[in-house]
């Protein structure tokens, strides 16, 4: 149970972290900028990704 508790609360904080750094970004650029769009969908879509790779990638590394 630790484990799994362990692995949840690292893909949270990853997912949470790069979802804040996605959030900046698009709140830095201007709203004339098309590509903010592209920056708040891609870090939508992205940070999940990220965060899964993070978290179970060693253990496919050590398998």
């Amino acid at each position: 149970m630790g484990d799994t508790l362990h692995h949840l609360s690292r893909f949270l904080f990853v997912m949470l972290a790069v979802d804040a750094l996605g959030l900046g970004v698009w709140a830095i650029l201007p709203e004339t900028v098309g590509i903010r769009q592209f920056v708040l969908l891609g870090t939508l879509v992205v940070a999940p990704l990220i965060a899964f790779l993070v978290t179970y990638g060693p253990e496919f590394q050590s398998a």
